[in-house]
């Protein structure tokens, strides 16, 4: 769960460290406050877009860190560990900077990342649910999506659609192998003369061959070098190895007088070493070369041969033996296309095992859809929608899909004795925010993610109506963190933390972030029920809000 936030010159912020505690908590303040400025810092942390704006004005970069513990074999250790950025703490630190200029940089763990890299920690960590989230109902697939992630059917829909996309590379490869018949024949004759050319010469490396041609070309000037060379090491009368073993005895002799000498009599033992040991090499490659015409033009015959062939196919005398093997791949897969009847009876056999586990994905849909809408129906009753009745229609596809066998429809009446139609048709907006709500609360009972942000998806109900959305969350807080950013009291009462927002009239301006004791919490609710003019009844509704927070316990 997330437990600090820092920030550092980021947007309104100066300097700011934020406690997050498990459970419920809310953030609240009033309009212009910057209750976004939480959210947008934790999704920078998080991988997500930012840019130089976002810097307090005046300052050169924004530095946001965020820690979040995580117990043994969660998914966030498990994707730690095998970035091997697990350190054994039990806790995790993610950090960002945005500089002036634009760019920014990220850590996880004191080590630098990749947005890339963060993005994808983040979506394992956080689950972020908006105002606007209720659009995802009117979606075509957004029924079957959410169908499929509560009842736990994820897995099985990526199998079906691994198995469908298996089945259509199947029918495109025996596509291909049946339009390929009319010129493969062609191409395979080709391929096969190419190769008879070039096989040849498969047993030689260009590079050993080239080496020798040269060493031959040049054996005199090589022999010339190399006895002169000799002799001036060991042979001559006045030979540098004669000469060394001169200047060590003189050294030597001093050697124990000195470190620096002792150091530099060592270093002269070593090369004359080295020496002796070039020397004797050089001695033995004398004695062991010898030039042989035959070979020579052999390896010319040779050169001329990769040259020519080079030549011929365009590529380089060494890259000659690639060329070959490339050819021979390609050779390979045109012989498997000569019979489409096998392709045929594979495409026969995809399309099987894609039917198979498309029939089951869909039966196991039809299976838990009854049940799913009636828990769905209960909770929106709760919510001024005494009449409301969920049913998911099932319609097959004309042709079978990557998502199944049929489409998937969430249909819904508000009012008695009126047939259930599709939601997109029917509810209207107050009806469609407050459906989105129980079923993004629905959808978090159920996430793997350790925090579940809401930002004002409370917009658009009050009352008592507000009050059950504040228990539906309290509730789902006893399961998993949640954030939420509200403007409804009642929402507000039911939390276990309260994070207020000030802004002060600084030079430049700046919000604080900190957490309300009991008292203020009485005093904030007031406000949000009871606007600028707190007085006694709002003060004692604030107080009975509260009592009915510990009432639910």
């Amino acid at each position: 769960m997330l437990t600090h936030l820092t920030l550092i010159n980021f947007a309104l912020a100066d300097h700011l460290t934020i406690d997050i505690s498990s459970g419920f908590n809310v953030l609240t303040g009033e309009t212009g406050a910057g209750k976004s400025l939480l959210l947008d810092a934790l999704s920078a942390c998080l991988g997500e877009r930012t840019d130089s704006q976002q810097i307090r004005y005046g300052a050169d970069k924004a530095d946001i860190t965020a820690v979040f513990s995580y117990i043994k074999d969660s998914p966030e250790q498990v994707w730690l560990t095998h970035k091997e950025l697990e350190d054994g703490s039990g806790e995790l630190h993610l950090r960002r900077v945005i500089f002036s200029t634009g760019r920014s940089k990220a850590w996880i763990n004191g080590r630098p990342t990749s947005l890339a890299e963060l993005k994808e920690l983040g979506q394992i960590l956080v689950q972020l649910y908006s105002q606007h989230s209720q659009q995802q109902l009117l979606g075509q697939h957004y029924p079957k999506q959410w169908l499929d992630r509560s009842s736990g059917l994820l897995d099985t829909v990526q199998d079906v659609k691994s198995h469908y996309q298996a089945w259509q590379k199947a029918i495109r490869q025996y596509d291909d192998a049946l339009h390929a018949q009319t010129t493969h024949q062609q191409r395979v004759q080709l391929l096969e003369l190419q190769l008879e050319e070039i096989e040849p010469i498969t047993a030689y490396h260009y590079p050993d061959i080239e080496q020798a041609f040269d060493r031959y070309s040049h054996h005199e000037a090589i022999m010339q070098d190399c006895n002169y060379s000799l002799d001036v090491l060991d042979d001559s009368e006045q030979n540098i190895a004669q000469q060394l073993a001169s200047i060590l005895k003189r050294i030597d002799t001093h050697a124990g007088r000195s470190d620096e000498l002792a150091a530099i009599n060592t270093a002269l033992l070593n090369a004359q070493n080295e020496i002796s040991e070039a020397a004797s090499q050089l001695r033995q490659f004398i004695d062991h070369q010898s030039f042989d015409p035959e070979r020579m033009a052999e390896l010319n015959t040779q050169l001329e041969i990769f040259h020519r062939l080079a030549r011929k196919h365009r590529v380089a005398p060494e890259d000659l033996k690639q060329q070959y093997e490339t050819w021979q791949d390609e050779l390979t897969q045109l012989n498997l296309l000569e019979d489409p009847e096998t392709l045929a009876l594979h495409v026969k056999q995809a399309e099987r095992e894609f039917l198979t586990r498309a029939e089951k994905l869909d039966q196991m849909r039809q299976a838990a859809a009854p049940q799913l809408a009636k828990e769905l129906t209960h909770q929106v009753k709760s919510l001024a929608l005494p009449e409301a009745q969920f049913e998911f229609v099932f319609m097959p596809f004309e042709q079978p899909h990557a998502e199944g066998l049929s489409q998937v429809q969430l249909h819904f009446t508000a009012n008695k004795g009126i047939p259930a139609q599709p939601l997109a048709k029917v509810a209207s907006g107050g009806e469609l925010s407050r459906i989105a709500l129980v079923m993004q609360v629905m959808n978090a009972e159920r996430t793997d993610a350790d925090l579940i942000v809401f930002d004002e998806i409370d917009v658009g109900i009050s009352g008592g109506t507000a009050e059950i959305v504040g228990r539906l969350l309290a509730k789902l807080g006893q399961h998993v963190q949640v954030l939420c950013i509200t403007h409804q009291a009642q929402v507000a009462a039911q939390s276990d933390q309260h994070l207020l927002v000030q802004k002060q009239q600084t030079d430049p301006a700046s919000s604080t972030i900190f957490e309300l004791d009991e008292d203020q919490r009485i005093q904030e609710l007031a406000r949000m029920t009871g606007g600028i003019e707190i007085n006694n009844i709002t003060l004692e509704h604030a107080k009975q809000l509260r009592t009915l927070k510990y009432q639910q316990k």
